[in-house]
Formats: structure tokens, C-alpha cells, sequence
């Protein structure tokens, strides 16, 4: 484990309209680790999860690191048509293009070559080819996980990876997550946390302010005193 920080927020509050999601905001997280955020349903993860990805921007405090970070973003659902014909392949390479894309661009060699990297390394080898509608709930999850890590991202933040899968599903996809760990940052934002307390490093509980927890265990003997998720 790094004692590096590759994420600090700085007294950041965020307010939609006259309503604050977040304030008072205030932690890190440290490279090649395993951050679970939890909290209730309008705490304020999901707010979060936008601002560490840059989809939002912080109306008051700092956050680090800027725009340039490479951040893989996994979302909660498909952002894209699930039954669109296109092979696990062909959506992992569209991870390595810039945002300068020409007309009929073709893919160079290492282009090709990092999508069957990121393929190999989420552990769908021989699914290359098979369209991405005839996979699994985790096999997909496991595919647009390796569409960040194509993009050379050191960071993947997941927002509730877990949803819609069976239990078998689940804990394959933290078992890979927890290997994942070694070379890349994780952060994930989970209802289920109790299956992630055996592979978290640290614990954020986010209801509109942020509690930080070195230790998974302390979180859990607080979980047991009624705090709410």
C-alpha cells in the first residue's frame, strides 16, 4: 500500500440549487487502495462519486487531483444500448480513443493491443469476440471495467458495481477488484457493504458531511450501534 494521496478533499460543499448535498467535506484517499463509500440513500454518494470524476465541480473547497487525472467511471447502469451488436472487443477499444476522433479512424496496433490487455486482465479471455448482449450481468460489469482501464486510468471509481447481480456475481467481481487493487485505485460506492469489509483498506460514511475510517472494523461496530446506511 502507497502512502501516497491521489484524491484530497478540501472543505468541499456542493449545493443543487438551495439544497446542499455536501458540505464541510473533508479526506483522502491513497494509491493502489480500496475505498468503500457508504451512507443512506441521499447522503450524498452520489454526489460524491460525480465530483471525484469531474462531472461536477465543487461549489466551495479544493479537490485533487484535477482534470487531467486518468479516472476510469463505471456507472451504476449501461450508459449504452445493452443490445447494440458489438463485441466485447469493439467496446473495449473505444476506452483508448482521445476526445479527438476523425471521421473513419482506425485503431493503431498498440491501441489494439491495450484492449486485449485490459480484456485479459478482467478475466474475459475467449469472450473477445461474443456480443456484448450475450453476456452475464458480471461478465458485463467485468467488460466495462476493462473499457476504463484501456483508457491507461489509474483510478476506477464504481458506483454500486453490485447492483443487479446474483451472489455468485458479486463476490467474483470483488474477489478480481481486491486483486485490481495492487495497480489501480479503487474507489466504490455500495449499499452491500459487508461483503467489502473483508477487502476494503478504508471506509468513507457520507451523510451530507464525511467520516473517515481506517478500519473497516470500527465502521461495523458502529453499524451494530444503529448508525444508518
Amino acid at each position: 500500500m502507497s502512502n501516497k494521496n491521489v484524491i484530497i478533499f478540501d472543505d468541499v460543499r456542493y449545493c443543487y440549487g438551495e439544497v446542499c448535498a455536501i458540505q464541510n467535506v473533508s479526506f483522502s484517499i491513497k494509491e493502489k487502495t480500496l475505498t468503500v463509500l457508504i451512507g443512506p440513500n441521499g447522503g450524498g454518494k452520489s454526489t460524491i462519486i460525480k465530483l471525484i470524476t469531474g462531472l461536477l465541480k465543487p461549489g466551495k473547497g479544493n479537490i485533487v487531483p484535477e482534470e487531467s487525472a486518468a479516472i476510469g467511471y463505471v456507472a451504476q447502469n449501461p450508459w449504452f444500448d445493452v443490445t447494440f451488436p458489438m463485441t466485447v472487443n469493439d467496446m473495449v477499444l473505444t476506452g483508448t480513443l482521445n476526445h479527438k476522433v476523425k471521421l473513419y479512424n482506425k485503431y493503431t496496433q498498440p491501441q489494439k493491443q491495450k484492449a486485449l490487455d485490459a480484456i485479459e486482465l478482467v478475466g474475459l479471455n475467449g469472450f473477445e469476440n461474443r456480443e456484448i448482449s450475450q453476456l452475464s450481468g458480471g461478465q458485463l460489469k467485468r467488460a466495462v471495467i476493462a473499457r476504463a482501464l484501456s483508457s491507461n486510468a489509474e483510478i476506477i471509481v464504481l458506483d454500486e458495481p453490485d447492483s443487479s447481480l446474483d451472489a455468485k456475481s458479486t463476490q467474483e467481481l470483488y474477489e478480481f477488484l481486491n486483486q485490481l487493487k495492487k495497480d489501480k485505485t479503487i474507489i466504490i460506492a455500495s449499499h452491500h457493504i459487508h461483503n467489502l469489509f473483508d477487502i476494503a483498506d478504508s471506509v468513507i460514511y457520507i451523510n451530507n458531511e464525511a467520516q473517515e475510517y481506517a478500519s473497516p472494523i470500527e465502521l461495523e461496530e458502529k453499524l451494530k450501534g444503529g448508525m444508518a446506511i
